[in-house]
């Protein structure tokens, strides 16, 4: 029988603990990743921050009881973890636009924000090629990004403006390489930065080229897949790989540096283009 998705596990983890205390460690526990890439799984899969999905899912339900049940706004305050009622206030008021009080005073019907089921979007079937890569050294330029606030872009623009010429004793020319750097965080959420480096595989005994920075990925075995058309439906791939197809294999996501691959066939916004994602794995 298949592997019930770790994120439908997750989400039902979350939901019944609105009135608790909500460890993102714990919650990722569910779905059998680390914090750091549930986070990154979650926002692929919803479109939402797990931090922002505990939010709006927390003012929903006490939304409900304001309008339906006369306890105080101070009670339900505490009960959805907030340290005060002018926390809660200020948070309610960012989702609905209207102050707890007032809302308990209108009349009329309110929009709930509802569970979500992280269900795969679209039958994409996914099939990955398992290969080994000795370690490696990518030389490039990196930026810092969150996932409210994504660099991404502009550092690949930056990189083809100022880094690609310098990088000719590349080993695998017409190759670039987006390496997003395993971060193992205590603490982790929307605001937590992470590095990310577009580069080229370059050789470990040359000087980097001025201006650029090199990270050594260590050797591993990776699922490779493809995805195919525009970089905006590259979220739905990532959701295939956590959500079905790690979950129902023989292995686990090893905990080093994942990396997406750029070569000739990539053809940006083109629906005919193909880059590939390396997931580092271990056997189960």
């Amino acid at each position: 029988m298949p592997h019930k998705p770790g994120l439908d596990k997750a989400i039902r983890y979350i939901e019944a603990g609105l009135k608790t205390k909500l460890i993102l460690e714990d919650i990722a526990e569910q779905a059998n990743l680390s914090a750091w890439h549930f986070h990154r799984v979650f926002l692929a899969s919803t479109g939402i921050t797990v931090g922002e999905y505990i939010r709006k899912r927390r003012m929903s339900e006490a939304a409900k009881e304001l309008v339906f049940t006369a306890k105080p706004i101070k009670q339900l305050a505490g009960e959805y973890q907030y340290e005060s009622q002018a926390a809660f206030t200020r948070s309610f008021t960012q989702v609905y636009g209207v102050t707890p009080g007032k809302l308990r005073r209108q009349v009329g019907p309110l929009q709930y924000y509802n569970a979500i089921s992280p269900q795969p979007r679209g039958d994409k079937m996914l099939k990955a090629i398992i290969k080994h890569k000795d370690a490696f050294r990518v030389v490039g330029i990196t930026c810092q990004n969150t996932m409210k606030n994504n660099n991404i872009p502009a550092l690949w623009t930056e990189f083809n403006r100022q880094i690609c010429s310098k990088v000719s004793e590349s080993l695998k020319p017409g190759v670039a390489l987006g390496i997003c750097y395993y971060t193992d965080c205590s603490v982790m959420n929307e605001d937590t930065p992470f590095t990310y480096l577009a580069g080229v595989e370059y050789p470990a005994d040359k000087d980097c080229p001025a201006g650029s920075e090199y990270r050594d990925v260590p050797a591993s075995d990776y699922a490779v897949f493809e995805h195919h058309g525009s970089l905006d439906t590259l979220s739905e791939t990532y959701n295939g790989i956590y959500n079905n197809w790690l979950p129902n294999s023989a292995y686990d996501r090893n905990q080093t540096d994942d990396f997406e691959l750029y070569d000739q066939r990539f053809r940006f916004g083109e629906s005919n283009s193909v880059m590939e994602i390396w997931i580092p794995i271990v056997k189960k």
